[in-house]
């Protein structure tokens, strides 16, 4: 049993120890932190407590009236980096739909919500690794609103190159899905 990790945020395997800026972001009502990052952090009880299987059966459809030009969705990749960037879990799981993140705990014998949940309770930690984006490639968009992306980061010596689907919730671009293409180099 586990919790996510940072592997899996930085795309499919940046999701066990760790779990967004520019105006593709700017629906968010936060302030912005050093670095970027303008998403509201995840708060306690996750999903407003409701059962993660529920959630995570519910579909979720892209916003057809939702800005899917490059610069947007660079941009809004851009922010994604710089919420994983901040050292602070709240901030860093704040990047994903709340139907990916209930996903990842509807099966509790595979990933432990009262561990994630402690995690995010524990603040910022120090930053040990930051990642930079080294490119931004392939955008599609889908019929149902949802943009597919290539992203390549490198950080801790190594480079992730996967490939993200982003759904706009409420203005702000987040992942709602990942497929790992590489394996760190």
């Amino acid at each position: 049993m586990s919790f996510i990790s940072p592997r899996n945020i930085v795309f499919a395997p940046l999701l066990a120890a760790a779990f967004m800026a520019g105006i593709a972001l700017a629906g968010s009502g936060a302030q912005p932190l050093a670095g970027g990052c303008t998403l509201d952090p995840l708060t306690l009880p996750l999903f407003d407590a409701t059962p993660a299987a529920e959630i995570a059966a519910t579909p979720l459809a892209g916003n057809p009236g939702s800005d899917t030009g490059d610069e947007a969705i660079r941009e809004a990749v851009e922010g994604i980096v710089a919420c994983i960037n901040t050292g602070d879990a709240a901030y860093q799981y704040a990047i994903f739909t709340q139907r990916y993140l209930a996903e990842q705990f509807a099966d509790p014998s595979v990933t432990n919500q009262p561990a994630f949940e402690l995690q995010l309770s524990l603040g910022p930690a120090d930053v040990e690794e930051t990642f930079e984006l080294v490119g931004v490639t392939d955008i599609a968009v889908n019929d149902g609103g949802l943009v597919a992306v290539t992203i390549e980061l490198a950080g801790g010596g190594a480079t992730y190159r996967d490939t993200l689907v982003l759904a706009n919730v409420e203005g702000v671009w987040l992942i709602d899905s990942i497929e790992e293409l590489d394996p760190p180099q």
